[in-house]
């Protein structure tokens, strides 16, 4: 069984992956792929992980977990999705880092089933973006308090994303950006999913909906009905000039009356992220899916023009 964990990041989808996948139930479970709700997995896998401590289950204890999540269920790959695997967002910048406990939590993960090959995926945010999300999400703080706990030094994607790498060596890892998801929603749900990249998913575009005035996602998805053999290639780009046209602007461009959240903070954050994601295209073995193809980084990779919408 592949155990595929999808583990955030915090405020990118709001379990938008899982519910999209599990609208697709019966038509994934015929192939082999099990998408058991949060509530049945998450207390099983957050008890077991703290019984563990990291340490290597034993194969009665793996497949009793195992048969206690999927209830019955047979297949060959196990979806599994929370924002809060690594950490709560409490916690996100604790001891002054940055998902500082990426690589623990991931091996302990790991270690839930280390029979089973497992893979990981994760959607990224701009932190220009991603701080404010976050602090929105906190009680009785204000937003200097909040900005008092994180170093900004610390603040790299590409440093969560490689611990993530060399704490599980053997792992599958796909990451994406939040940003992008209006375009390459499907391939982030195949992705997790482990189908064929076309195959034909309900809420395939559950991302570019709620981007797009209801008109235009009508006539999107005409147009889609009207060219079926169309590729990916040029449905991301029907996709960008249906957002050109019937974009929804407040949707697609967040702004925050924050103090001292400065244009151009937010200009050096996004500035500092478009670097991250370079660097991040660099490490061994990681799948990267945007908008503009998907870059395998110990392969060739297609063409990688990025496109995005925060």
């Amino acid at each position: 069984m592949h155990i595929a964990y999808h583990i955030g990041a915090h405020s990118t989808d709001d379990d938008l992956l899982l519910t999209s996948l599990r609208a697709n139930t019966p038509m994934l479970e015929r192939n082999g792929v099990i998408v058991p709700a949060g509530e049945v997995y998450r207390p099983i896998l957050r008890e077991t992980v703290r019984r563990l401590q990291g340490a290597h289950s034993d194969r009665d204890a793996e497949e009793a977990v195992l048969e206690a999540i999927l209830d019955g269920k047979d297949g060959h790959r196990l979806v599994m999705a929370s924002e809060n695997f690594i950490c709560t967002q409490q916690k996100i910048f604790e001891d002054a880092s940055f998902y500082g406990k990426m690589g623990q939590k991931a091996v302990w993960l790991r270690n839930v089933f280390p029979h089973h090959p497992v893979s990981f995926h994760i959607g990224l945010r701009s932190p220009a973006s991603f701080l404010p999300a976050i602090f929105a999400r906190r009680q009785n703080i204000s937003f200097d308090a909040f900005l008092a706990e994180i170093d900004f030094d610390s603040l790299s994607w590409h440093d969560v994303i490689e611990r993530l790498r060399f704490a599980v060596p053997d792992a599958e890892i796909t990451v994406w950006c939040n940003e992008d998801t209006p375009l390459i929603w499907p391939e982030v749900m195949t992705s997790l999913a482990g189908v064929a990249e076309n195959a034909s998913l309900h809420k395939r575009h559950a991302r570019l909906r709620e981007v797009l005035t209801p008109d235009g996602f009508e006539q999107f998805t005409a147009y889609l009905e009207s060219h079926p053999t169309i590729t990916v290639a040029q449905r991301r780009w029907a996709a960008v000039n249906f957002l050109d046209r019937f974009g929804q602007e407040d949707e697609m461009a967040e702004s925050y009356d924050l103090p001292d959240w400065t244009q151009e903070r937010i200009d050096g954050l996004d500035a500092a992220y478009e670097k991250d994601l370079e660097r991040i295209a660099t490490l061994p073995d990681v799948q990267v899916l945007t908008a503009g193809g998907t870059i395998q980084t110990n392969g060739p990779a297609e063409d990688t023009a990025s496109v995005g919408f925060a």
